[in-house]
This record gives C-alpha cells, structure tokens and sequence, in this order.
C-alpha cells in the first residue's frame, strides 16, 4: 500500500510541474486567391488587425470582433505584407505575401 501511495503521489508531483505545450497567438486556416483566412487566441478579440507592406508602410486597420478573420487583399497591390494583431499589450504579427498562395514567417510571443 505504501508502493501505490508513493507512486501515486510521485505522478502528482510530476504532472504539476510539467510545462504546457506553448502554442501559437495565431493559426493559418486558408490562403487562396489572395484571401487570407486566420485564427487568434481569444485573448486578441477586441482588439485590432493592422496591415503594412514590404516597406512597413501603414496600409489598412480594422477591428477583431471574433477569433476566426478573413482578409482580401484583391484590391491590393501584390507584394509581401505584415499583418499584425493588438489588443493591449499583446501583439502578434506574421507575414503574407500575395504573390503565391504561400504565408509564413510567424513572430509572436507563445500563449
């Protein structure tokens, strides 16, 4: 009895200090024909979606009402763009570039 309570007790002590996996502020869904569909931590909702171009020019804001975004860049010229996401403190920002149906280059601090 005193194995099962030792063990016990040892899986307890070991599931308290593990550390959570860290995830991502935002997740890509979908990027096709210059839309570009994300995802953030609710903690951002309320907050502000900003873009700029290749050249950190300000281009367009709207307010996140909502965890799950979409953005259409068709009436904007193709490039490489910074999409940035605040709501206080907090910020996250990743690249898209719309030339190709390709996103990436994600900076942000993990949840």
């Amino acid at each position: 009895m005193k194995t099962f309570f030792t063990i016990v007790m040892l899986l307890i002590a070991s599931v308290s200090f593990a550390k959570p996996k860290p995830r991502n502020d935002f997740k890509i869904l979908s990027v096709k024909k210059n839309v570009l569909y994300f995802k953030v931590d609710r903690a951002f909702v309320g907050g502000v979606v900003e873009i700029y171009d290749a050249n950190k020019k300000f281009m367009e804001a709207d307010s996140l009402p909502h965890t799950h975004t979409m953005i259409y860049f068709d009436e904007m010229p193709s490039g490489h763009y910074l999409v940035t996401v605040k709501k206080g403190r907090k910020h996250t920002e990743f690249k898209y570039d719309s030339d190709s149906d390709y996103s990436g280059g994600a900076a942000g601090s993990p949840l």
